[in-house]
């Protein structure tokens, strides 16, 4: 596994950081207003099968999505 790291480009890098960066906000706020995921998918009009893809940072996040989750939530992402 660390040789499989070692040949991980910088970019690839800071684009799975910022994707745990978003995932972790995104459950601080929910945590703080006492919401689960399933409460974020009904606010979105999503499944919740695909808000639970996204906290598992495997989804890459559009602009267009992440201001969805900044206006159901009312707070900043990033």
């Amino acid at each position: 596994m660390d040789a499989r790291r070692k040949h991980v480009s910088p970019e690839t890098r800071k684009s799975v950081e910022l994707s745990f960066q978003i995932v972790g906000r995104i459950h601080e706020i929910l945590t703080e207003k006492g919401l689960k995921q399933k409460d974020l998918a009904n606010m979105l009009g999503k499944k919740e099968a695909e808000i639970s893809k996204w906290m598992r940072c495997t989804h890459n996040f559009t602009i267009d999505t992440l201001s969805s989750i900044e206006n159901v939530l009312g707070e900043p992402i990033l």
